[in-house]
């Protein structure tokens, strides 16, 4: 191999590694479950977040990950998703704050339930759908490990 094959060799591996890296600091892959959001996305589906960057993107209609506020405490299934995050829609951004909602209210906790959030616990927009579920199961909260989406 020649010296210049090898430098663009180099170059194209250095180049790749640095958007993987900047791809990683910029979006997650979050799994979805529970039901809260059905229709728009049922239990394993996988969302695509945007988690940098996003705070223009916060408008009514998105689709967003956040934390509970203080003090909320989710079930989903067997799970104590105190520390979880959720998939909910932005209904509202009143004063500063983000009052979130569920598409299927009766599955949903929510800011029916606990009144806006504070904008810092908004981990990150949802940008698209990778992967839907094969299949829902019924009941629970949409939710995924706090460490999927920083």
């Amino acid at each position: 191999m020649s010296q210049a094959a090898l430098l663009i060799t180099v170059g194209a591996f250095v180049t790749l590694g640095i958007a993987v890296l900047v791809a990683r600091a910029l979006l997650q892959v979050v799994g979805v479950n529970g039901d809260s959001m059905t229709p728009t996305y049922r239990e394993g589906d996988q969302l695509l977040v945007l988690r940098r960057g996003f705070r223009r993107r916060l408008r009514v209609g998105a689709v967003v990950v956040c934390l509970p506020p203080p003090g909320v405490r989710i079930r989903a299934g067997d799970v104590d998703a105190a520390s979880q995050l959720m998939v909910k829609r932005v209904a509202a951004l009143p004063a500063g704050q983000v009052y979130v909602l569920g598409d299927a209210p009766r599955h949903s906790l929510d800011s029916r339930a606990f009144g806006a959030l504070p904008p810092e616990l908004v981990r990150g927009v949802v940008v698209r759908r990778l992967r839907a579920a094969l299949r829902s199961s019924p009941g629970g909260h949409d939710v995924a490990p706090r460490g999927q989406v920083g």
